[in-house]
């Protein structure tokens, strides 16, 4: 009660703006018109994910992921975008909240699975003030009634990794190899990795392959955005 009173006085001081304009909104996290440009991920790979790649991509046959699905809130792009840019660039990490709602809404979490995140590396993390995707999956456990289920340092970076920006897929998956170690908290349990967008897939890969070397029974990626 006491932490709806503070929602609610902030809401009338501070009043809910849009994650992707900036407009003031009736409901978070998006305005009506950015709400209605959100495009859903179209029909692909059953495994990554990727567009139009479906039922198997060529990615995958050739060396399958040890992440069992990948499931987003939509296609990276036009609003989703936006907020995605204003969660991770610009300072926001109180959009958080809202956007892990919006999420949880949108992907249903496997029955009795454990939420994990993609640990933002150590430099990046100071520089930024904060894990953009650890706050995501808070949000998102909490929204999926799974706050109980939230293994928080279960996953940590083994080592620190270059920007995936702009890289290639060959070059990502060389940069975030061997990048990640899981803790024994993980042992046997279903788990829910959350990361803001999944491009390729090359650090959901390997931010997975530490899982099951930890003993995952299995290991589906939720993320905001699934890139084309």
């Amino acid at each position: 009660m006491l932490r709806a009173a503070v929602r609610a006085l902030l809401d009338l001081v501070y009043p809910p703006r849009c994650a992707a304009c900036g407009e003031p909104v009736a409901e978070e996290p998006f305005c009506e018109v950015c709400a209605g440009a959100l495009e859903p991920v179209p029909p692909g790979c059953a495994r990554c994910g990727a567009p139009g790649a479906g039922p198997a991509c060529g990615a995958c046959l050739a060396a399958p992921p040890a992440f069992d699905a990948v499931r987003a809130g939509g296609l990276f792009g036009g609003p989703l975008a936006d907020a995605v840019h204003a969660l991770k660039y610009g300072g926001r990490p109180d959009l958080a909240r809202p956007l892990g709602a919006w999420l949880a809404a949108r992907v249903p979490l496997p029955p009795g699975a454990a939420v994990v995140s993609v640990p933002l590396g150590r430099a990046r993390r100071v520089d930024r003030g904060y894990d953009q995707a650890a706050l995501l999956a808070d949000a998102l456990a909490r929204a999926a009634g799974a706050r109980g289920r939230r293994l928080r340092g279960a996953l940590r970076r083994a080592r620190e990794t270059s920007p995936q920006v702009g890289l290639g897929r060959a070059e990502r998956a060389r940069n975030v190899a061997g990048a990640f170690l899981a803790g024994p908290a993980v042992a046997g349990r279903d788990l829910v990795l959350v990361d803001d967008v999944v491009t390729t897939g090359a650090t959901a890969d390997a931010a997975a392959r530490a899982l099951r070397a930890a003993g995952a029974r299995s290991v589906t990626v939720v993320a905001l955005a699934r890139a084309e």
